[in-house]
């Protein structure tokens, strides 16, 4: 409709124009045409692209599940319809042998864990029993992830609510173990769920967000969060075929083989009330007043009012809630509240807040001691 618009018009009025100006050619205003028809198409092309993403979404999310412990929570996805289901080692490890799973719609059914890959490889394998015709995502070929080709990551990140949240991005590395590094959007919680290519195909599953350091107001680094990064790692699709012929023939571990350390990453806290037990202990980081710390981080809004407790028979708890922010150094925070003891001869603590923004947060649990260790609980809850 442009277009002839811009036809009528020039043939119309072309000799004023040539009088007035002198310079310009009837063959640059059909150039200028054709370029008003390139816009067009990009805008089709453009249209057709943003389709077919929402296509690989909403199909995908179908057989994207949110897997839950009791202790926290990660992600998996269906690749059979009578209830099989892939995740991260590291999400289950340590879990009961039987786990809650989520799906789009938010029902939930147990699974059972079933088994873990060998030789430290970070999979695991789940099973629903007494289903069929369960939604599947299929695997694609060996070797088809290609530095440049665009993909999507569906999982639950940070929270359980925030299920089948789904990014795009591109592949921006394959590492010499066949790793694929890339720019969709992870964090916490998306561990197990599928990266997929344009054609809804599983290539990977994605299993780490490199970590950024976090600094404070000072310009000191106290600490490492997987936010913000666009690094994310996933496993390629041939391990994944390799351990599911494993599981097929009952090749597998009833433990995970992944190697024993502590957890360096930031433990994602949710904001339902859920009490999170956790144990300040020898190996944990360090504070530069020689405290061990334990650190936390969840998904803020602002003008959202928490209240976030740490209660302790063994240790005089000290609780501090920062903000985090991107700079051209790296994460920042900046200090929000911090409390020690309730009240007198109380010596848990508790943080009342509103917070000033959307946002990452980051919970600091401690004690008041050098050197102090034990167990403790933490709660934090959101209000209305």
């Amino acid at each position: 409709m442009i277009n002839n618009g811009f036809l009528k018009f020039g043939t119309l009025t072309i000799c004023t124009i040539f009088a007035l100006i002198g310079a310009v050619s009837f063959e640059q205003l059909l150039s200028d045409n054709r370029q008003y028809g390139q816009r067009s198409d990009r805008v089709l092309a453009q249209t057709s692209e943003e389709k077919s993403a929402n296509v690989v979404c909403e199909k995908g999310s179908n057989a994207v599940v949110t897997v839950k412990d009791g202790n926290g929570h990660g992600s998996g996805f269906l690749v059979s319809q009578d209830g099989l289901i892939i995740t991260n080692a590291h999400v289950v490890d340590g879990s009961p042998s039987v786990v809650t799973v989520v799906f789009q719609d938010g029902k939930q059914v147990s699974a059972d864990v079933i088994g873990f890959a060998m030789g430290g490889i970070d999979l695991a394998a789940l099973k629903i029993q007494n289903r069929k015709n369960l939604p599947t995502l299929s695997l694609g070929s060996a070797g088809s992830a290609k530095v440049g080709y665009r993909v999507f990551a569906i999982g639950t990140p940070l929270d359980p609510e925030n299920r089948d949240t789904c990014t795009q991005g591109n592949i921006s590395r394959i590492r010499k173990d066949g790793e694929i590094q890339h720019t969709a959007n992870t964090n916490q919680g998306n561990s197990g769920g599928p990266l997929l290519n344009a054609q809804g195909e599983v290539i990977g599953v994605n299993s780490l967000v490199a970590k950024a350091p976090v600094f404070d107001g000072a310009g000191n680094q106290v600490a490492y969060t997987p936010s913000g990064t666009g690094i994310n790692f996933a496993l390629p699709v041939e391990k994944v075929k390799s351990f599911l012929a494993d599981v097929r023939n009952k090749r597998v571990s009833d433990q995970s083989t992944l190697p024993r350390k502590k957890d360096p990453t930031v433990a994602t806290l949710s904001l339902n009330g859920q009490v999170i037990n956790g144990s300040l202990a020898e190996g944990d980081r360090i504070a530069e007043n020689g405290t061990f710390i334990n650190l936390y981080q969840f998904q803020g809004r602002a003008s959202q009012q928490l209240v976030i407790d740490m209660t302790s028979q063994k240790i005089n708890s000290v609780l501090t809630l920062y903000q985090v922010s991107e700079s051209s150094e790296g994460q920042k925070i900046k200090e929000i509240a911090e409390n020690d003891d309730i009240g007198p001869g109380d010596f848990d603590a508790e943080i009342a807040a509103t917070l000033p923004e959307d946002g990452v947060y980051l919970i600091v649990a401690t004690s008041h001691e050098r050197g102090e260790t034990g167990d403790y609980s933490l709660r934090a809850t959101a209000k209305p």
